[in-house]
C-alpha cells in the first residue's frame, strides 16, 4: 500500500526539461512527467517448433538486445544464474501482432524443456521415446 502511494506520488511529479518540438530548430522548456516504470523478469514457455515465431515476436529482429549496450553484463549474470543459455539465432520472417507500445523487452536466454515419455517420465530430448510431448 505504501508503495503504491509512493510511486502514484512520485509519478505526479513534473520537472524542467529542455528538447526541440517537432519541426523546431531550438530547444524549448517543457515540463516532463517523472517516468515510474517497473523492471520485471518473465519466462515465457511455447512450444519448441514456433521457437522463430515466438522470439521475433517478442525480441524482435535484434534478440531482444536493449537499448543499453552496458546491461551486457547484467543480462550475463542473470543467465548464468538462472542456468540458461544464450538466446539462439532464429529466423525472422513471420511475427505475431502483439502491442508493444512503450514496452521494451530484453531477451535474457533460453532453456530447453523436458520432455515426458509415454510411462510418465521426464527425460531429454536425447532419451525421449516416439510417444513423447514437451513438458512446458
Amino acid at each position: 500500500m505504501e508503495a503504491d502511494q509512493f510511486i502514484t506520488e512520485l509519478q505526479g511529479k513534473y520537472l524542467p526539461f529542455m528538447y526541440r518540438d517537432e519541426g523546431d530548430d531550438k530547444l524549448v522548456l517543457h515540463n516532463v512527467q517523472v517516468a515510474v516504470r517497473p523492471i520485471q523478469l518473465w519466462e515465457v514457455a511455447f512450444p519448441e517448433e514456433h521457437k522463430d515465431l515466438v522470439l521475433t515476436t517478442i525480441l524482435g529482429k535484434d534478440k531482444g538486445i536493449g537499448q543499453h549496450r552496458k546491461h551486457d553484463k547484467i543480462r550475463w549474470a542473470i543467465r548464468k544464474a538462472l542456468g540458461v543459455q544464450d538466446i539462439p539465432d532464429y529466423k525472422t520472417d513471420k511475427i505475431m501482432p502483439l502491442r508493444r507500445a512503450g514496452v521494451e523487452t530484453i531477451g535474457i536466454g533460453v532453456k530447453e524443456d523436458y520432455w515426458i515419455n509415454k510411462d510418465g517420465k521426464h527425460v531429454t530430448k536425447e532419451e525421449k521415446d516416439d510417444q513423447a510431448y514437451e513438458g512446458l
